[in-house]
């Protein structure tokens, strides 16, 4: 018989290169995008580029030119990724598969190249050659995504799919959400769990990291647990910090309870409290864009004048938001997994014993 052997790396890194080919010779890369921050096998942050020392320019160049002849091989059309997996001890370069289609990850690498992917695979594919080449590929500044899932990752990343209260995204320089939900809509228990994509970008992986977990904690999805406080944890943690995989931490029960979301606490209210801390919306235009804007703090002094007009009137301080789904209550009995019910061994008002097949 015939005996396949496959190289263990101990310690690797998933890292995949975005080419576009058009049916004119033309391909090129638009660099790399690390997606080593995953459960179960799937990704839920992705960043581009690699942390610097992870990636160099001549490691780039070099795991670039091999997504580009692996699309010359195949003569193939349009926008792809290569994926592979890079070993963190000796820089080696290893193929995994190509990806025949736009990722869903593909955001970062726009944030970092200002190139829109879909409009120019949509082109290629069209028969249009492509509209730059691979000169002017330059990659500015560090893009993140995180996915936000209605998963509980206390629970093992399990499934929390429900309806959708509440809903307002995040906004501000640097930040785009890509969604498909909204208020009052419902995350179906039959599709993937994916409610939408954050991604945030700034001009290093340092500030990036700072403005998606600002961006995280001004996301609002009341009626479903989501993955938000699992990345504000993460993206808090040295490992991320220092670009380390995660695995560990991603494999630790224990730490992924940490990451379930607190129950509000509602104190007492009174006068002083009230003035100690209020969130009030503004409407800022920066650069031509205008973006709503949360301040934090003091009630303005009635009747003193502000910027564009007068001060506000006071607002009730807003409660830290609640995620639900998580857990049942009372002759509720959840289970962690969605499926098919095909036999029901008891009738209502039976009496169980644990352990016993329901």
């Amino acid at each position: 018989g015939t005996v396949y052997l496959e190289r263990y790396l101990p310690n690797p890194r998933h890292v995949e290169v975005q080419v576009i080919a058009d049916k004119h010779g033309n391909v090129i890369h638009l660099g790399e995008r690390d997606c080593s921050i995953q459960r179960r096998h799937q990704k839920v942050i992705e960043e581009s580029p690699a942390p610097p020392w992870v990636v160099n320019e001549e490691m780039r160049e070099r795991i670039g030119k091999i997504g580009v002849d692996a699309a010359k091989a195949v003569d193939y059309v349009g926008a792809g990724t290569i994926e592979g997996l890079l070993s963190s001890d000796t820089g080696e370069y290893f193929f995994l598969e190509m990806n025949t289609r736009v990722q869903v990850e593909h955001c970062v690498t726009e944030m970092t190249t200002g190139i829109d992917i879909v409009r120019e695979g949509i082109l290629a594919a069209a028969g249009e050659p492509l509209s730059i080449k691979q000169e002017d590929v330059v990659l500015r500044g560090h893009a993140i995504e995180c996915r936000i899932n209605a998963e509980n990752a206390a629970a093992n990343f399990a499934p929390a799919p429900g309806d959708i209260g509440k809903y307002k995204e995040p906004s501000g320089p640097g930040v785009r959400v890509d969604s498909g939900v909204g208020e009052n809509g419902t995350v179906s228990p039959m599709y993937d769990p994916m409610v939408s994509k954050l991604i945030v970008w700034d001009v290093n992986r340092e500030r990036a990291t700072q403005r998606m977990i600002r961006a995280l904690g001004e996301y609002e999805i009341e009626g479903l647990t989501t993955l938000i406080p699992f990345h504000e944890t993460l993206l808090k943690t040295e490992d991320w910090a220092k670009g380390s995989t995660c695995h560990d931490l991603l494999e630790d029960k224990e730490w992924l309870k940490s990451t379930a979301p607190a129950e509000p606490v509602v104190p007492v209210e009174s006068d002083e409290d009230e003035a100690e801390k209020i969130t009030q919306d503004y409407l800022v235009e920066v650069g031509g864009r205008r973006f709503d804007v949360k301040v934090v703090g003091p009630p303005p002094v009635a009747g003193v004048a502000v910027a564009n007009g007068s001060a506000p009137a006071a607002k009730k301080p807003k409660r830290e938001r609640k995620s639900g789904g998580g857990g049942g209550g009372g002759d509720t009995l959840p289970s962690p997994l969605q499926g098919t019910v095909f036999k029901v061994n008891v009738e209502k008002g039976a009496t169980v014993e644990e352990g016993a097949i329901i």
